[in-house]
């Protein structure tokens, strides 16, 4: 069974993840919206989902435009996940 291992970025509005999702995308980072998953609490149902090696762009982006967003480790194998906040 494949491992899938993906950096989860979460926010507490549908208008910031929105927001990110974009600015991520103009800066060539590849990424989409997801459902957030029911492991995760958020007043946002949304989450961006993309690849766990741009993290540390992300977080420049993220920083330099005044925005944040929760992070978490997502490991999924089958049907069974495992979620982790980042600090």
């Amino acid at each position: 069974m494949k491992e899938e291992k993906f950096l989860l970025l979460v926010a507490d509005s549908t208008h910031l993840i929105i927001k990110s999702e974009k600015l991520l995308k103009e800066n060539g980072i590849e990424c989409r919206i997801i459902p957030l998953p029911s492991e995760v609490k958020a007043t946002c149902g949304l989450s961006i989902k993309t690849e766990f090696e741009n993290r540390n762009r992300a977080d420049e982006l993220f920083k330099s435009n005044g925005i944040e967003l929760e992070e978490y480790s997502v490991i999924k194998k089958g049907l069974k996940k495992h979620i982790e906040k980042l600090d």
